[in-house]
């Protein structure tokens, strides 16, 4: 039997796209010097290559595809989108402003002097920013602008495609080369001024600590103890600010006592300690003996995540929840945004941020109660609410305001971002609605934008290789002005009016072009995650500001 396998990728969308995906995403693993070409410029690069051969896709499958990320982008962005006013919020829209308008300008500025159509400037300005936002926003645009025939409208989205297609890779090589060598030229070095912050705001310089279990230890008190304990008050000994050890329990002779501020410790008493092990060496340099009591070391310690939910303590610093000394709790790490952030025990509380905590299970779910609840551990989702909302999304998406003969309305991009944002903010407030696990987001997000990106890479390469030949070089050139522009202005902006640590800038700046390699090059250079504060502030903003700057350029 004959099989002829272009018949069939051109007769079934599901087999072209999952063809493209398989090449795209094995292109992607290969590594060209230190550095890993990646998935979504793999997916491109092979459905450039699928279109240029005439395979094409039916625009549902195309819709589809960008409103599942598009989507998805929205309910990340929710926990953090209305809190980040509380806290740093002006300064880091403000980054995230200048960064979308600058490169909305400059190509304007670079189409008005090459001659470019707006669908070439809307792809060159997502292509060179790598914003995928901005590319959602442009095609949703075409699609919903009125007055077009259906030509014009097939027209314009491949211009858009071809103009992302082309300066994509100018904006992430781009940008991967301006962060590793800005240090050099501002004259600053990156790994100490991401310690003049770890310095400033008390962070540990020790990552290791992330990922580190505390334990548990018990203590015999002794009158001949290099610190005499006996005769003080719990209060008095101030045992986690010298040692950084949690007093769990204590026993005397065979009965069990709470850690009361106000107990006094007696010669013989028994006192469990729980910390990380670098706390317990302390106790150790103390001479204090260690002793082995089932009734002392045998309960449950557990680790878990917990969501900042309660809307008091948005804007509350770390430091003044009182975990380890109120709540008898350790905490190990938080995250932002899906970003890990290091631990600023100044760091304000933003609702959605997720605080990984150690302690005993009892005073883990106190704690719980008291700033959200325990992120909810099931593999089940609630697709229900999910469909809902998606739904909804489009239904704002018909929406309209009439200014004289126009009439504006969200797109299909706006309304699911709108809706997703949305959903993202409910769950934050509530973890138990609409509850999805982050890696079911994560794999809705990641299928929606590959899909996508070979919905991008079809359109493109029907006819990117003309308009190479035309005016290739002026896009690369144009791309490369978009890519550079607002990230020096940016940083000037940052430098010079906000008076920001450079490395802070840096991370906020690759956040407002949503760039995480560039961030990934940033920790390493500075040997810390010090510009993921940075990052977290702006990237949120950021999805939102450039999907609109999409749109924008093709209405305008």
């Amino acid at each position: 039997m004959d099989i002829n396998l272009a018949a069939l990728l051109d007769g079934s969308d599901v087999m072209l796209v999952f063809t493209a995906l398989g090449l795209g995403l094995l292109l992607g693993k290969l590594r060209i010097g230190s550095m890993q070409i990646g998935s979504t410029p793999g997916v491109l690069l092979a459905a450039i290559l699928l279109g240029s051969l005439g395979f094409d896709l039916d625009t549902q499958t195309e819709s589809l595809g960008f409103m599942l990320f598009i989507f998805c982008i929205g309910i990340d962005a929710g926990p953090n989108f209305f809190s980040n006013f509380v806290q740093d919020g002006v300064r880091f829209i403000s980054i995230a402003i200048i960064v979308a308008l600058t490169g909305i300008g400059i190509s304007e500025l670079a189409a008005y002097w090459l001659g470019l159509d707006a669908g070439l400037t809307a792809g060159m300005l997502a292509g060179a920013l790598t914003s995928t936002p901005t590319l959602v926003g442009a095609q949703d645009a075409v699609a919903q602008a009125a007055g077009l025939s259906a030509q014009e409208r097939e027209l314009m989205t491949s211009q858009v495609s071809v103009g992302y297609a082309m300066t994509y890779v100018v904006g992430l090589v781009g940008l991967l080369v301006v962060m590793r060598y800005l240090p050099r030229v501002a004259g600053f070095d990156p790994r100490e001024e991401a310690l003049k912050v770890a310095r400033e705001r008390g962070l540990t310089s020790d990552r290791r600590r992330n990922v580190r279990t505390p334990i548990l230890r018990a203590y015999e008190i002794r009158d001949d103890q290099q610190e005499p304990l006996v005769g003080k008050t719990l209060r008095e000994t101030d045992t986690f600010h010298r040692t950084g050890l949690i007093i769990e329990r204590i026993k005397r002779e065979s009965q069990l006592l709470e850690p009361d501020p106000d107990l006094v410790l007696e010669a013989g008493d028994k006192v469990a300690l729980v910390g990380f092990p670098s706390s317990h060496s302390r106790a150790d340099i103390n001479r204090a003996t260690e002793v082995y009591d089932p009734d002392l070391l045998e309960f449950r310690m557990d680790t878990v995540r917990i969501v900042v939910g309660n809307p008091k303590l948005v804007g509350v610093a770390l430091n003044e929840l009182g975990l380890e000394t109120k709540y008898g709790c350790l905490i190990e790490g938080i995250t932002r945004a899906q970003v890990e952030l290091p631990l600023d025990r100044n760091l304000k509380l933003n609702r959605g941020d997720v605080l990984s905590v150690s302690g005993e299970r009892g005073r883990l779910e106190r704690f719980a109660s008291v700033i959200g609840c325990l992120e909810k551990e099931s593999d089940i989702s609630d697709l229900m609410t999910f469909s809902f909302f998606f739904v909804g999304g489009l239904f704002l998406a018909q929406l309209g305001m009439i200014v004289g003969e126009l009439r504006i309305t969200l797109g299909n991009a706006g309304g699911l971002l709108l809706a997703g944002i949305l959903m993202g903010f409910f769950r934050a407030r509530n973890p138990m609605f609409g509850y999805m696990p982050q890696g079911a987001i994560n794999m809705l997000k990641d299928l929606g934008l590959n899909i996508f990106m070979v919905s991008v890479g079809l359109s493109a390469g029907t006819d990117i290789i003309p308009i190479l030949r035309e005016s290739g070089l002026a896009i690369l050139l144009g791309g490369f002005c978009v890519m550079l522009l607002p990230l020096v202005i940016g940083y000037l902006y940052g430098t010079l009016i906000l008076k920001m640590n450079p490395m802070l800038l840096l991370g906020a700046l690759t956040g407002a072009m949503t760039s995480t390699p560039a961030l990934n090059v940033l920790n390493d250079m500075s040997k810390s995650t010090v510009p993921a504060l940075g990052y977290a502030g702006t990237y949120t903003f950021a999805n939102v500001f450039l999907t609109i700057g999409g749109a924008l350029i093709i209405t305008l």
